[in-house]
């Protein structure tokens, strides 16, 4: 499992941190306006509660007294017997100025209930004396006291409501002042907030995307296969650093990679010009081979042209031999030109079929079993039994097989034996073919599937190298390889593979 690599300062963490500070703001301001909401909230409660109690008592009380008031005067003028709703104010009277005695709140207050509640007793008293049966109630000084005490306790009663609603007053003054100043503080801290957040966005955007131009003004300096690229130095230690080192990494193996391309195309190079080299040598070395062939051919048949009847029959044998051999050699340097013509065209890919080994090798050797019987050799195959198809190019994998046994025919004396084996190891199909003849000196090992190679003995082959190689490129067109073991005097052992299912039919068989 892959580690997650360790980041000292993540960027979430710094947005974390840099978002924390606007928070813990906002949670002030809000506690702020909350304390002011709570101040707000306990001055309404004094003035609905505690002053208007008093007053909404104070209405009530003088409401009371005119009641009782009036309720005497006119029993008085038309000298009737008076009602209960007396009884019924005296007790709301009585009922109010104790609100008004128990809810003191402001200055001055206390005395004005305590008067009135003095005040009271006596005017209960004079109230209910004045409902008696009394013939002469106006001119009664007890009237006089009665109307008089009244008025007096009328004036305490405004006076008392008066006190309190220059305290509701002054508090929904104050209550005014407190809204103001909470309004005027929630702007300032707010609007501070505000520059605050903004100022930490752009700082925190500047933080974050200075390091990120930097990096990307660094990659827009690296060319693709310069070999120099730039170290991008890493500014930071979150994932922007992360990012620049692994670019750096990156960078690192880029110019490793184009050091190793550089030797790989200077390689390459050599080989070419080694190539074109032995190319050049080739075709002027089989110049010459034909030169000679040709001369003596010329000569051969000139002398059977012109004094083939005063030759014996020796010297005409001799002759038709020497021909016969020339044409021989011709016909094998002609081959290697064919072989040279096949190479040009090897690069171009060709489709392949599903073709049993079976069917195809005896095919293949067919031409060469009348050659290895005139010679005296034997030519053996061994395929192994149930072996599957396998994918090839039927035009050109059995010049595989042609050539590497005409090559062991070629070196393989009378009395000699070929053996072609054929089986299969895991996901390959390997074929060994296997001779008894003169083998190949280990000088030449290394060399034996490069182009235009010269190292046979030519006047015994008539070969000059190009067999192989076309062997070597169509095996590694089909996704195999070849190699080979050899003594001299043991003969050789040439063993290639090719796969014995095509990786696009694997990837299709998993998928079915």
């Amino acid at each position: 499992m892959k580690t997650k690599k360790n980041i000292p300062y993540p960027i979430r963490i710094k947005i974390f941190w840099v978002s924390l500070i606007p928070t813990v703001a906002l949670l002030g301001a809000a506690m702020m306006n909350n304390q002011y909401l709570n101040v707000l909230g306990e001055s309404a409660e004094q003035i609905l509660s505690k002053n208007y109690r008093s007053i909404k008592a104070s209405q009530e009380a003088r409401k009371a007294l005119e009641e009782i008031r009036n309720e005497i005067l006119e029993m008085a003028s038309r000298n009737r017997i008076p009602l209960n709703t007396i009884d019924q104010a005296l007790h709301s009277l009585a009922l109010n100025l104790r609100i008004c005695h128990d809810n003191i709140t402001e200055k001055g207050e206390n005395e004005l209930a305590r008067q009135l509640m003095d005040a009271y007793t006596r005017y209960e008293t004079l109230a209910r004396s004045l409902t008696g049966p009394d013939t002469d109630l106006w001119m009664s000084d007890r009237f006089s006291s009665f109307l008089r005490l009244t008025a007096e306790m009328i004036a305490d009663i405004d006076r008392l409501a008066e006190i309190n609603e220059d305290a509701m007053e002054r508090a929904e003054q104050n209550t005014r002042l407190i809204a103001r100043k909470a309004q005027r503080h929630a702007f300032f801290l707010f609007a501070g907030i505000i520059i605050a957040i903004l100022a930490l966005n752009y700082f925190l955007s500047y933080r974050i995307a200075k390091p990120i131009i930097s990096l990307a003004s660094s990659l827009s300096d690296a060319k693709e296969g310069g070999g120099v690229y730039p170290q991008v130095q890493a500014a930071s230690n979150d994932e922007i650093g992360f990012l620049a080192q692994a670019f750096n990494r990156l960078f690192s193996r880029l110019e490793e990679y184009d050091r190793g391309k550089d030797d790989i195309i200077a390689a390459e190079k050599e080989k070419v010009r080694r190539s074109e080299e032995a190319k050049r040598s080739f075709i002027a070395d089989i110049s010459h081979q034909l030169k000679t062939p040709m001369t003596s051919l010329s000569m051969s048949i000139g002398l059977l042209k012109n004094r083939g009847d005063r030759l014996d029959l020796d010297k005409q044998a001799r002759l038709f031999a020497a021909a016969y051999e020339d044409c021989n050699r011709l016909a094998a340097l002609i081959t290697e030109l064919v072989d040279m013509s096949r190479l040009e065209t090897l690069s171009r890919p060709r489709p392949k079929e599903r073709l049993d080994v079976s069917v195809l090798l005896p095919e293949c050797l067919a031409p060469l079993r009348k050659q290895a019987d005139d010679k005296g050799v034997s030519i053996v195959t061994d395929i192994e039994a149930h072996l599957s198809p396998i994918s090839i190019d039927s035009f050109r994998f059995p010049w595989i097989i042609t050539n590497l046994v005409g090559n062991a025919l070629r070196y393989t004396e009378r009395g000699g034996k070929i053996t072609l084996q054929v089986y299969r190891k895991k996901d390959r199909v390997y074929f060994q073919c296997t001779d008894t003849g003169c083998g190949i000196d280990p000088q030449y090992l290394p060399h034996i599937f490069d182009r235009y190679s010269q190292f046979s003995e030519r006047g015994k082959s008539g070969a000059i190298g190009l067999g192989l190689a076309i062997v070597k490129d169509i095996i590694e067109q089909h996704g195999g390889d070849i190699s080979v073991k050899s003594r001299p005097g043991e003969g050789a052992v040439f063993t290639f593979w090719i796969p014995a299912v095509r990786k696009d039919q694997n990837e299709k068989s998993a998928g079915d």
